[in-house]
Order: structure tokens, then sequence, then C-alpha cells
């Protein structure tokens, strides 16, 4: 009978050599797995390291880019860990790093590291005693171009608002590169003024001198001043492709209160800006281009520089409306509103900085379209409101919404 389990006698050499050839194969992949997974882990503390280093590295860009390097650096040796395989390091990583020019005009800092280290399976084949691990990183710098848009009304002066913003918008605007960036300033009270034009470079000590010299008098003339922003940032000439981020930071310490309108005053058309200050039930009448207040306060009646008119047309609803202190805020406040939302559709990002307790935080949530607001529905463009209760916290609120912008900037 046949034996069907008897091997023959030609195959029973062959197995030795085989077990060992399949052993040599699997401990290759074993090591190669081993090895493989160690490098995994170093390239991963790499990347992180590069990662953060080249996104804190353009972020302080306007200090300099000697300076925004050595951030960089110094964020790329707190962020890497060789914890991931002790021992295997052959040497410190070697980072270079540096910025350029993109096609568009933006400022780009790239990043490469190196390091070494030490296989333990593979390193029985004498090319694979050491692995080059590495790692490259790459953050880009838009341009902002930026309208601050600054209240100078005279109740500035009872919170020390006219103390407090000029030196915070000096350390708000010292964040910016005047090498990349572009900004313009106007500000409002009673009217509206441009204080530095057009929106440009170099722009720090023109806006700082300009914040410095503002007088603090008036009533809130919020649309006018919005108004003015939006046509500065709208003039800029943009270069097509470049990558800008438009930008206008409106700040207040008050109710919008005065609104701009043509009445037929005596039969003629008359440009007039009227509405109140902080307080009282008044409604004043002032010169639209100086701001100076004409004699003709009236509550509900017909002003006395403005004969046979006795209403204005409401933009809210198109009605008829008196002129009653409560009146023109709503419309103040309606009519800003309506030009921080044209200013969104026209790609532009509105922030709005409050200093004091007795604003309508309502208001200014509605001029950023802040996500924080009821019923929000959000655009691309969205802005967010900011708070100083006193004069004490306006430089750190503007701080935090440099850095905000800053943030939005790099990608």
């Amino acid at each position: 009978m046949k034996n069907w389990f008897t091997r023959p006698v030609g195959q029973r050499g062959q197995t030795l050599p085989m077990m060992v050839l399949m052993v040599i194969v699997l401990f290759a992949f074993v090591g190669l797995g081993i090895d493989a997974g160690f490098a995994y882990l170093t390239r991963a503390s790499l990347s992180k390291a590069v990662d953060a280093a080249c996104m804190i590295g353009i972020r302080n860009l306007a200090q300099g880019q000697p300076t925004a390097l050595l951030i960089a650096r110094s964020t790329f040796d707190m962020n890497y860990n060789n914890s991931g395989s002790p021992g295997r390091q052959v040497t410190p990583p070697v980072v270079t790093s540096g910025f350029t020019t993109t096609a568009n005009g933006n400022v780009q800092l790239d990043m490469n590291a190196v390091v070494p280290i030490n296989t333990f399976f593979l390193r029985v084949f004498p090319q694979w005693k050491v692995l080059n691990v590495r790692a490259t990183g790459q953050a880009r710098r838009a341009k902002v171009v930026m309208s601050l848009v600054l209240d100078r009304s005279g109740s500035m002066n009872g919170n020390n608002g006219a103390t407090a913003l000029p030196p915070a918008v000096g350390a708000f605007i010292d964040s910016f590169d005047e090498t990349v960036d572009r900004a313009g300033m106007s500000s409002f009270a009673s009217h509206a003024t441009v204080n530095v034009n057009p929106i440009a470079s170099p722009f720090k000590t023109a806006i700082k001198n300009a914040a410095n010299a503002l007088p603090f008098v008036g009533g809130t003339f919020s649309q006018g001043g919005l108004t003015n922003g939006y046509a500065q940032i709208q003039a800029f000439p943009v270069v097509p492709g470049e990558d800008i981020v438009k930008v206008c930071v409106f700040f207040t310490d008050g109710l919008a209160n005065i609104i701009q309108h043509t009445l037929n005053c005596g039969g003629t058309p008359t440009l007039m800006n009227f509405g109140g200050y902080d307080s009282g039930t008044t409604v004043a009448f002032f010169n639209p281009a100086t701001g100076v207040q004409l004699s003709c306060d009236v509550s509900g009646g017909t002003p006395p520089c403005c004969t046979g008119v006795t209403t204005f047309r409401s933009a809210i609803d198109g009605t008829q409306k008196a002129f009653l202190r409560a009146n023109v805020t709503a419309e103040a406040e309606f009519r800003a509103v309506q030009v921080a939302q044209e200013m969104r559709a026209n790609g532009i990002i509105v922030y709005a900085v409050g200093l004091g307790n007795s604003i309508n935080q309502t208001f200014l949530r509605q001029i950023a379209n802040d996500p924080t607001l009821p019923g929000h529905v959000p655009t691309f463009y969205d802005g967010e409101a900011l708070f100083a209760p006193s004069s004490a916290q306006l430089g750190q609120v503007f701080e935090v919404l440099a850095n905000k912008i800053v943030l939005r900037l790099t990608q």
C-alpha cells in the first residue's frame, strides 16, 4: 500500500533553507515596521513643531523678518519633542527657514527640518543604519487693507476715553507691518472727517499723530464715520489675484444719535446733521461740514433754522418722523447698521469696539454681525464686537483685536 504521508527523498533537504529564508524575510518586515514606526513618531513631532513655528513666525511679521525668524525657531525648539524615539536621534534637527514673496505679492514663510535617527533592526543593512526624517511647513500672510473709524464725541472726556484711546490705537497699529499692510483713519462726532487718507503705507506715524490730535466734542454720527471708512477701503486699488483682507475697525463709546438728511428748509434743499447727545431729549442741528452746533434745538416741532419743516423721512420704514430724540436715535443706529451690511456685501470685515457700560451692545453686534447676535445669519465676512468696561481695559481690548485680525490674515 502506498504511504501518502511519505515525503519524496529529493525534497527533504529543502526545508531548512526555506525556513531560514522565511525567518530573514520575517525579520526584515518586522524590523521595517518597528523602525518605520519610530520614524513616523519622529516625523509627527517634527511636523507639529514646523507647523507651529511657521504660524507663529508669520504672525510676528510686524516685528521685522529677522525677529520673526528668531521667534519661529524658538517656537520650533519648544514644540519639538524627541520622546517618540528616545536615544535614536543622532544629532539635533537641522532647521532652515526664510521669507519669500509670492507671485501675488504676499509674504510667505517656509521652514524645513531634518533629523537623522538610528535604526534598530534595519541597521543590519549598511545603507539603512541611519534614516533622515524630514518635515516641511509653510505659512502665508495676506495683506490687510484697513480703515480705523474712531469716535471723537464729547462723552469721551467724561470716561477718560479721550486719554486712553490714542495710546491704545498706537499699540494696535504697531501690530501690523508697514511693508505689507495698508491703513487709513476716519473719525466722527457731530460730523465725520477723514484724518489719514488715502489708505497707504507707511501709516503708523500718521495714524498715531492723527489719534493724538483728535478733538473730543459733539455728538455721535456713526453712519458718517462708517461711510468714510467704507469709501476709503473701496478706493484702494487691488491688484488682480492679490490676497488681501479688507477690514474696518469701528470704535465708539456711546449711542449713535446723529443722522444726515436733506431738509426742504423754507423751500430750499439744505443738508443738515441733526440729533443729540447721550443725555437730554431735544434734537440739535449741526453744520455737516464743520460739526458746529446751530441755534436750532427742537423737540417734535419745527426747528427754527429750517422753517416749514416738521418731520424727516425715515429710512427704517419710509414714513415721516417728528424731530424727537427717540426717533433720531433709532434712525441713526439703523442707518449705521445698513452701511456695515453694505460693507460686508462688498467683502469688508467690520469689527466693533465699545467703551463703557452705557453703550448699546446689541447695536455694536449688529455693526459687526457678531455670531453672538440673537438671530445671527452668518456670512463669510462676519466680524466681532469687543467691549472695554472702562478706559483701563481699552488698550487690552485693542490688543486682543489686533491678534484676531492677524490670525485671520495667516494660513
